[in-house]
């Protein structure tokens, strides 16, 4: 597997012992592992390459456009890459954990922490990779998983809602949602069924999602919020 990695500080020392340290460990986790690791020292420069990372490590704390605000960007332009915040303050990690965490560390960053956070990262990629397999006009046809933006059921039909269309199937919501199952998928509603890399915001009444600039309203119950709530957080920012 060939790992595109960003790395972004814009305090240089920070920057060289990171990747210095994330290039020692990347050797540990894998023979076969291979890897091409960027560094930018401005969020500006690196939301200007023209690359997708699978990975990126991002400081909170810049001049500029901050890790926060970059991370958004990088959001909409790539819902699947995972981002590592890295910052010397805790008090960003409430704002870490709305913006798309994968992990949220403080500075300097823990070797055993670092090892884990890649292995995990790795694990979550290979996921990304998976497809469904649903009938459409009586023909069966796969989706990656990674495309899903939710699934919804309305009268006789099931709608698979994904970054390039909306498919109508007679395949049963609950046998979708068994094809779902384990990955970063969570119910909002009896009815409905939402991939949580998509989603931007969220309360009590609303959901929203966005993919290339297009706003996404799945429903939500009240009922099912606080399992929600508690799911995506913990989806977003696992600090072990």
């Amino acid at each position: 597997m060939l790992l595109y990695i960003a790395l972004c500080d814009d305090e240089m020392s920070d920057l060289l012992d990171e990747k210095q340290l994330i290039e020692s460990i990347l050797p540990t986790i894998s023979d076969t592992l291979e890897w091409e690791l960027d560094i930018f020292s401005s969020s500006k420069d690196m939301l200007n390459s023209n690359k997708i990372y699978n990975i990126i490590f991002l400081d909170v704390e810049m001049d500029g456009l901050n890790g926060i605000e970059t991370a958004e960007r990088i959001h909409r332009k790539s819902p699947s890459s995972l981002i590592f915040f890295v910052t010397h303050h805790e008090d960003y990690m409430d704002a870490a954990l709305n913006n798309h965490a994968f992990r949220f560390w403080v500075k300097p960053i823990n070797e055993t922490r670092l090892a884990y956070g890649i292995e995990s990262a790795l694990k979550r990629l290979s996921e990304q990779k998976k497809t469904i397999d649903i009938t459409e006009q009586k023909k069966t046809v796969k989706i990656l998983i990674t495309k899903i933006i939710y699934v919804y059921h309305e009268g006789r039909f099931t709608y698979i809602v994904t970054t390039d269309r909306t498919i109508k199937t007679h395949n049963t919501f609950q046998s979708v949602k068994e094809q779902l199952k384990g990955d970063f998928f969570v119910e909002t509603h009896a009815s409905c069924y939402v991939n949580l890399n998509y989603v931007t915001d969220y309360n009590k009444t609303d959901i929203f999602c966005e993919y290339n600039g297009k706003i996404y309203k799945p429903y939500i119950s009240a009922r099912k919020y606080s399992a929600f709530n508690k799911r995506f957080r913990e989806w977003s920012c696992n600090l072990q």
